[in-house]
């Protein structure tokens, strides 16, 4: 299994350098201004899961490894959530002002629900799940 799974992440692997973002500023510019708040913050919500994810989560579950295959499995999928965050920062930057970056990060940062989920995903890598 942890072949099957290391060879299907390597196949689906890409990096945000490959995504020519800036195509997309003309179709950015055309849509209503409710769906470019939508956008942003779902990719900014997606940009702080992911970042907890590559930092804190991954590290949470390599005690739980048995072989370096295993191992191999996790890097693999740290490595994806961090450059997942980056190109969500790439398209921020290429589609947004450094004052609309500023309030999606400040809404990801004071959002009750966003934080919420965050607390609940973090306290279960910190310490585990009861699972009755």
């Amino acid at each position: 299994m942890d072949k099957a799974t290391y060879e299907k992440l390597t196949q689906q692997f890409w990096l945000s350098t490959r995504m020519p973002v800036s195509k997309d500023i003309s179709d950015w510019k055309s849509l209503p201004d409710n769906e470019k708040r939508l956008v942003e913050k779902v990719f900014g919500g997606l940009t702080l899961l992911d970042t907890l994810q590559s930092r804190d989560g991954i590290q949470a579950l390599r005690q739980y490894t048995r072989t370096q295959l295993e191992l191999d499995v996790l890097n693999n999928i740290q490595f994806m959530e961090s450059e997942h965050a980056r190109s969500y920062s790439s398209i921020f930057s290429t589609l947004n002002t450094p004052r609309e970056i500023s309030k999606i990060f400040n809404w990801t940062n004071t959002n009750e629900l966003l934080q919420k989920k965050l607390s609940i995903i973090n306290d279960i890598y910190k310490n585990g799940m009861d699972c009755k």
